[in-house]
This record gives structure tokens, sequence and C-alpha cells, in this order.
């Protein structure tokens, strides 16, 4: 990974820098979907609860794709029956006969990064400006007002 120039007109020039990031991630949802995208490393994250909420956010989006890619007879409308039901299909047991859900969430996430559940965007204007004010309603830091130290 190196940074790179692209030009995009005699005026405007992108710079892509790998592994940039921006020193504090504000809401705690940004860096769930940045997980999601695999844009964080492995070790800053557990896989069952960024696939849980990647769930969440498929099942209320891209119901289809999810019940066609994993060949649901019902919708399922939880991150976790999602990720049990995954489990079970694949046949994932555990030594002890309950489901390994680890393993479910890292199918989950593979195949929602190798692009195996079609075109997907996690994110749109209108879902950011939702969570924005979700967010800030429930307590959490506002944005606009940053504390001095």
């Amino acid at each position: 990974k190196q940074q790179q120039r692209h030009q995009i007109n005699d005026h405007m020039i992108l710079i892509d820098t790998p592994g940039m990031m921006w020193p504090k991630i504000r809401y705690p949802s940004d860096g769930d979907l940045l997980a999601a995208n695999n844009n964080i490393g492995k070790n800053a994250y557990f896989e069952e609860e960024i696939a849980d909420k990647l769930a969440g956010i498929l099942l209320e989006q891209y119901p289809a794709l999810i019940k066609a890619r994993y060949k649901l007879e019902n919708l399922i409308t939880d991150g976790i029956a999602l990720l049990e039901s995954i489990a079970k299909k694949k046949g994932f047991p555990l030594k002890n006969h309950s489901i390994d859900l680890e393993r479910a969430a890292i199918t989950l996430l593979n195949d929602y990064r190798q692009g195996l559940l079609g075109r997907i965007s996690l994110e749109t204007p209108e879902s950011r400006m939702l969570m924005m004010s979700r967010q800030t309603t429930i307590g959490e830091e506002n944005p606009s007002q940053d504390k001095e130290t």
C-alpha cells in the first residue's frame, strides 16, 4: 500500500493515502462500518459483534439479497438469528453441540467484503443524518460541540 495521486481534471487531484485515518472516530457506528469493510485491523474488534451489526443493516436494507444468498425460507429480522441460521446451514457445530457463531460471523463478513451478497451500500446521506440524529438524542457526544480541555 502506498500513496497514489489521481488527476481528476486540470484543477483537481485525488490523493489516496491507504492506512491514514482520522485521529478520532466520533460515532461508534462509524467504527462498526470501518470494521465491516475491513478498514480496521482484526484485533480492534470482535467479528461476532460487527457481523451482528452488519446483519442488522443488511436485513433492514437488503433482505432479498440475504434471503437469496443463504437460501432462507423465512425472512429473519435479527442479526444474531441470521448468524445462527448461517451456522446451521453451513454446518458449523462446536464440540458441545452448539453452533459456531464466530465462523458464521466470519462467513457473513467475508461474503460481504468479497461482494458475494450483491451490490450493497451501507450508508447513504439520509441514513447518515438519521444515525447522527439518533446518537446525539440518546446523549452521545455532539460533534458540533467539541469540548476544550
